[in-house]
């Protein structure tokens, strides 16, 4: 039979050795000797196979986050605007995730994050990333599944750090917002999709390369042609201070985004070799980290932008180029979709904040830091009109009663243009508590 041997996280199998004693004092004393050396082999064998079964079993680790957020809007009636149309204020559950992540060895790491929020299941990270080669000061890694898009400095922030609560703009009975986020987000030039990348870091671990090719579909969503996005980001620490934390961070990237074509102006199926390109660029920078002091971020974007108006036709009638699918498909195309159904944007987003950590020698204090900011967002969705520039400002103010459990409070004034040209302003008082492990 076999004889387990068993390690801190490994059983090994060894196999049974089988000794013919003899009755003479010096055949015995010889079979003794044969067993020692026979242990004196094996153990060493035994525990080396012990640890490499034990490095490559699986640790995990479990994360968590919650948010509950209320959130009331105001602002006059307009064609982008109705109040009157839904409740435009109430209590929910933002964001409810966990997330799992499991280290098999040394180079391979595994997350998955399922989201529940307000009865709805979503999938968010889902991905295998494999180490193929590093050092103390270089890596490169392998990362297939579903992850976030490598593009925008503040989509690439965890959610639980968001010094402005939301990304861009949220507001019951508000249609077709267009800040930075919302209009990036609108034609999936950031969030998350499904695909591989490649990511490369140097210099000390101070510069990043990471290159994708990504369904183009978005969240958990088939692609419904060939064609392929992709996307490249390179970013570097340029300044750090003499503990090496990082004090200025810059980054650029490009984004390439396919959309599929309908097989006819009225089909919603796609011609699998159908593909039309937009592209994004953007640039940006940090200064600080969440630490005391000073913290800024900066996203600044240009590209192609689909619009939602009807510039496609189907016999003698005017219908939108815009095919948007389900769950997550957003933005594909009708055939012979004119120029004019896409237009250049141009955005900028600031956040600055300033964290006070207040003086608690006998760890005793309930509020631990204040952190007030302000978001400055301008977007141009269509850089060829007039009157179609949106502006959002959001002040916040923060109160950390531990490192983790935060209730922020803000405001988003939203200003933009109606049908006539007219500018008109949709305001929203938000207030968040937020806690995560």
């Amino acid at each position: 039979m076999p004889i387990p041997f068993t390690a801190a996280e490994g059983t090994v199998m060894l196999p049974a050795t089988r000794t013919t004693l003899v009755t003479t004092e010096c055949d015995q004393g010889d079979a003794m000797r044969t067993v020692h050396r026979s242990a004196a082999i094996l153990l060493p064998a035994a525990l080396m196979l012990a640890r490499q079964a034990g490095a490559q079993s699986p640790t995990f680790t479990i994360h968590g986050r919650v948010q509950a957020q209320f959130s009331a809007a105001s602002g006059d009636s307009t064609d982008r605007f109705r109040p009157d149309s839904v409740s435009t204020s109430g209590f929910e559950i933002r964001r409810l995730r966990i997330q799992a992540e499991a280290r098999i060895g040394d180079n391979i790491t595994m997350v998955l994050a399922p989201s529940f929020e307000m009865s709805t299941l979503r999938l968010r990270d889902a991905y295998l990333r494999v180490q193929l080669w590093h050092s103390p000061t270089a890596g490169l890694g392998l990362t297939i599944g579903q992850e976030k898009k490598p593009f925008n400095r503040y989509e690439l922030m965890s959610s639980n750090n968001l010094l402005s609560i939301e990304r861009g703009i949220r507001a019951q009975g508000l249609k077709g917002p267009e800040a930075q986020n919302n209009l990036l987000e609108d034609n999936l030039y950031i969030a998350h999709d499904i695909g591989a990348s490649v990511d490369l870091s140097g210099a000390h671990n101070r510069l990043a390369l990471k290159a994708g090719v990504y369904n183009g579909s978005g969240e958990s969503a088939r692609d419904v042609n060939t064609a392929k996005s992709f996307g490249l980001r390179a970013t570097a620490t340029v300044l750090q201070d003499s503990a090496r934390h990082p004090l200025l961070r810059v980054g650029a990237a490009f984004f390439s985004r396919d959309r599929g074509v309908t097989s006819s102006p009225t089909a919603n199926t796609f011609s699998p070799d159908s593909s039309h390109r937009s592209n994004a660029f953007g640039l940006d920078a940090e200064w600080g980290d969440f630490r005391p002091g000073l913290h800024v971020i900066a996203d600044l974007a240009a590209g192609q932008t689909l619009r939602y108006g009807s510039f496609c036709s189907a016999g003698a009638a005017a219908i939108p180029c815009r095919v948007d699918g389900s769950p997550r498909n957003f933005g594909n195309l009708r055939p012979n979709a004119p120029d004019s159904a896409f237009s250049d944007f141009a955005t900028v987003q600031v956040i600055a904040g300033w964290r006070w950590q207040l003086a608690d020698p006998a760890g005793t204090r309930m509020i631990k830091t204040v952190e007030p900011a302000l978001r400055v967002d301008r977007t141009d969705p269509s850089t060829g009109d007039a009157n179609d520039e949106v502006l959002l400002l959001t002040p916040t103010l923060a109160v950390y009663f531990s490192a983790t459990t935060i209730l922020r409070a803000g405001v988003d004034v939203y200003r933009y243009h109606d049908a006539a040209g007219a500018s008109q302003t949709v305001s929203v008082f938000r207030m968040s508590w937020q806690a995560n492990f």
